[in-house]
Protein backbone atom coordinates (compact mmCIF):
# COMPACT_ATOMS: atom_id res chain seq x y z
CA UNK A 1 0.00 0.00 0.00
CA UNK A 2 1.15 3.54 -0.77
CA UNK A 3 1.74 5.10 2.65
CA UNK A 4 0.83 8.55 1.27
CA UNK A 5 -2.79 7.37 1.43
CA UNK A 6 -2.52 6.93 5.22
CA UNK A 7 -0.55 10.06 6.14
CA UNK A 8 -2.95 11.04 8.96
CA UNK A 9 -2.76 7.53 10.41
CA UNK A 10 1.05 7.59 10.31
CA UNK A 11 1.12 11.02 11.97
CA UNK A 12 -1.26 9.72 14.63
CA UNK A 13 0.89 6.68 15.30
CA UNK A 14 4.07 8.74 15.50
CA UNK A 15 2.43 11.26 17.81
CA UNK A 16 2.84 8.61 20.50
CA UNK A 17 5.80 6.52 19.37
CA UNK A 18 8.30 6.81 16.52
CA UNK A 19 7.56 3.58 14.65
CA UNK A 20 10.17 2.69 12.01
CA UNK A 21 9.42 2.77 8.28
CA UNK A 22 9.80 -1.02 8.11
CA UNK A 23 7.23 -1.50 10.88
CA UNK A 24 4.84 0.98 9.26
CA UNK A 25 5.19 -0.94 5.99
CA UNK A 26 4.34 -4.14 7.83
CA UNK A 27 1.25 -2.59 9.42
CA UNK A 28 0.14 -0.86 6.20
CA UNK A 29 0.25 -4.18 4.38
CA UNK A 30 -2.59 -5.44 6.58
CA UNK A 31 -4.84 -2.35 6.54
CA UNK A 32 -8.03 -2.43 4.47
CA UNK A 33 -9.68 0.84 3.47
CA UNK A 34 -13.42 1.25 3.96
CA UNK A 35 -15.63 4.25 3.31
CA UNK A 36 -18.33 4.98 5.87
CA UNK A 37 -21.24 7.39 5.75
CA UNK A 38 -22.36 9.67 8.56
CA UNK A 39 -24.50 7.72 11.01
CA UNK A 40 -23.09 4.26 10.30
CA UNK A 41 -22.13 2.12 13.28
CA UNK A 42 -18.76 0.41 13.55
CA UNK A 43 -19.69 -1.53 16.69
CA UNK A 44 -22.85 -2.19 18.66
CA UNK A 45 -23.52 -3.70 22.11
CA UNK A 46 -23.98 -7.44 22.25
CA UNK A 47 -21.97 -8.10 19.09
CA UNK A 48 -18.35 -9.23 19.24
CA UNK A 49 -16.25 -7.02 17.00
CA UNK A 50 -13.12 -8.28 15.26
CA UNK A 51 -11.43 -5.07 14.13
CA UNK A 52 -9.39 -2.06 15.16
CA UNK A 53 -10.29 1.05 13.15
CA UNK A 54 -7.61 3.55 12.03
CA UNK A 55 -9.18 6.88 11.03
CA UNK A 56 -7.61 8.57 8.01
CA UNK A 57 -10.47 11.03 7.46
CA UNK A 58 -13.56 11.64 9.54
CA UNK A 59 -14.71 11.52 13.12
CA UNK A 60 -16.41 8.98 15.38
CA UNK A 61 -17.90 8.93 18.84
CA UNK A 62 -18.11 6.09 21.32
CA UNK A 63 -21.22 5.95 23.47
CA UNK A 64 -23.07 3.68 25.87
CA UNK A 65 -26.82 3.27 26.32
CA UNK A 66 -27.61 4.18 29.95
CA UNK A 67 -31.22 4.26 31.21
CA UNK A 68 -32.57 5.08 27.77
CA UNK A 69 -29.98 7.79 27.07
CA UNK A 70 -26.81 7.84 24.99
CA UNK A 71 -23.77 8.69 27.10
CA UNK A 72 -20.81 9.77 24.96
CA UNK A 73 -17.45 8.91 26.45
CA UNK A 74 -14.95 9.35 23.59
CA UNK A 75 -14.34 11.07 20.26
CA UNK A 76 -11.83 9.89 17.66
CA UNK A 77 -10.67 11.81 14.59
CA UNK A 78 -7.96 11.76 11.93
CA UNK A 79 -4.92 9.83 13.09
CA UNK A 80 -6.75 8.15 15.98
CA UNK A 81 -7.76 4.55 16.42
CA UNK A 82 -11.05 3.30 17.82
CA UNK A 83 -12.33 -0.14 18.80
CA UNK A 84 -14.54 -2.05 21.20
CA UNK A 85 -12.48 -2.42 24.35
CA UNK A 86 -14.28 -5.57 25.47
CA UNK A 87 -13.82 -7.22 22.07
CA UNK A 88 -10.16 -6.19 21.85
CA UNK A 89 -9.07 -6.98 25.39
CA UNK A 90 -11.38 -9.84 26.36
CA UNK A 91 -12.76 -11.30 23.08
CA UNK A 92 -16.27 -10.54 24.36
CA UNK A 93 -19.24 -8.76 22.76
CA UNK A 94 -19.03 -4.97 22.72
CA UNK A 95 -20.62 -2.84 25.43
CA UNK A 96 -20.47 0.30 23.33
CA UNK A 97 -21.64 1.81 20.10
CA UNK A 98 -19.08 3.47 17.84
CA UNK A 99 -20.84 5.84 15.44
CA UNK A 100 -19.39 7.60 12.41
CA UNK A 101 -20.16 11.33 12.79
CA UNK A 102 -19.24 12.40 9.25
CA UNK A 103 -18.36 10.66 6.01
CA UNK A 104 -15.11 8.87 6.72
CA UNK A 105 -12.19 6.94 5.29
CA UNK A 106 -11.27 4.31 7.87
CA UNK A 107 -8.72 1.53 7.62
CA UNK A 108 -9.43 -1.78 9.35
CA UNK A 109 -7.13 -4.44 10.69
CA UNK A 110 -8.32 -7.57 12.43
CA UNK A 111 -7.59 -7.78 16.13
CA UNK A 112 -6.03 -11.19 15.54
CA UNK A 113 -3.57 -9.88 12.96
CA UNK A 114 -2.72 -6.80 15.03
CA UNK A 115 -1.94 -9.04 18.01
CA UNK A 116 0.33 -11.13 15.77
CA UNK A 117 2.13 -7.95 14.69
CA UNK A 118 2.53 -6.91 18.33
CA UNK A 119 4.08 -10.33 19.06
CA UNK A 120 6.52 -10.17 16.14
CA UNK A 121 7.48 -6.48 15.80
CA UNK A 122 8.96 -4.57 18.73
CA UNK A 123 8.16 -1.12 17.30
CA UNK A 124 4.49 -1.94 16.83
CA UNK A 125 4.38 -3.63 20.24
CA UNK A 126 5.86 -0.54 21.87
CA UNK A 127 3.45 1.75 20.01
CA UNK A 128 0.55 -0.44 21.19
CA UNK A 129 1.77 -0.26 24.78
CA UNK A 130 2.27 3.50 24.71
CA UNK A 131 -1.08 4.27 23.04
CA UNK A 132 -2.94 2.19 25.61
CA UNK A 133 -1.08 3.95 28.44
CA UNK A 134 -2.09 7.31 26.95
CA UNK A 135 -5.74 6.32 26.63
CA UNK A 136 -5.81 5.04 30.22
CA UNK A 137 -4.27 8.32 31.40
CA UNK A 138 -6.86 10.36 29.45
CA UNK A 139 -9.72 8.29 30.86
CA UNK A 140 -8.44 8.74 34.41
CA UNK A 141 -8.08 12.48 33.79
CA UNK A 142 -11.66 12.67 32.50
CA UNK A 143 -12.92 10.98 35.68
CA UNK A 144 -10.91 13.31 37.89
CA UNK A 145 -12.12 16.34 35.91
CA UNK A 146 -15.73 15.31 36.52
CA UNK A 147 -15.01 15.20 40.25
CA UNK A 148 -12.84 18.32 40.55
CA UNK A 149 -13.73 20.80 37.82
CA UNK A 150 -16.87 22.86 37.37
CA UNK A 151 -18.90 22.39 34.19
CA UNK A 152 -17.49 25.67 32.86
CA UNK A 153 -13.91 24.55 33.57
CA UNK A 154 -14.56 21.20 31.85
CA UNK A 155 -15.95 22.99 28.80
CA UNK A 156 -12.98 25.39 28.65
CA UNK A 157 -10.56 22.48 28.92
CA UNK A 158 -12.42 20.57 26.18
CA UNK A 159 -12.16 23.63 23.90
CA UNK A 160 -8.42 24.00 24.55
CA UNK A 161 -7.64 20.33 24.06
CA UNK A 162 -10.04 19.60 21.16
CA UNK A 163 -10.35 22.74 19.02
CA UNK A 164 -10.98 20.73 15.84
CA UNK A 165 -14.05 19.07 17.37
CA UNK A 166 -15.92 22.25 18.25
CA UNK A 167 -17.53 22.67 14.83
CA UNK A 168 -17.69 18.97 13.98
CA UNK A 169 -19.53 17.49 16.95
CA UNK A 170 -23.23 17.78 17.72
CA UNK A 171 -23.86 19.89 20.86
CA UNK A 172 -25.83 17.06 22.46
CA UNK A 173 -22.89 14.68 22.09
CA UNK A 174 -20.48 17.24 23.50
CA UNK A 175 -22.81 17.94 26.45
CA UNK A 176 -23.09 14.22 27.17
CA UNK A 177 -19.30 13.87 27.08
CA UNK A 178 -18.94 16.79 29.50
CA UNK A 179 -21.65 15.46 31.83
CA UNK A 180 -23.97 18.46 31.45
CA UNK A 181 -27.27 19.20 29.71
CA UNK A 182 -27.37 20.54 26.18
CA UNK A 183 -29.14 23.68 27.40
CA UNK A 184 -26.41 24.35 29.96
CA UNK A 185 -23.75 23.84 27.28
CA UNK A 186 -25.55 26.32 25.00
CA UNK A 187 -25.50 28.86 27.84
CA UNK A 188 -21.76 28.28 28.43
CA UNK A 189 -21.03 28.79 24.73
CA UNK A 190 -23.07 32.00 24.69
CA UNK A 191 -21.19 33.30 27.77
CA UNK A 192 -17.85 32.53 26.12
CA UNK A 193 -18.85 34.42 22.95
CA UNK A 194 -19.83 37.46 25.04
CA UNK A 195 -16.53 37.39 26.98
CA UNK A 196 -14.44 37.28 23.79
Amino acid sequence: MNKDRISNIISGIRRYYHVSEASLDLLAGHLEEHKYSKGQLLTRPGTKDHYVYFIEEGCTRTYFPVKGKEVTNWFSCEGDITFSSTSFYHKMPAYEFIEVLEDASIYLISIEILEQLFASDIDLANWGRVIHQEVLFKMQTLRLDRLNLTAHERYDKFCRENPTLLNRVNLGYMASFLGITQQYLSNLRAQNRILR
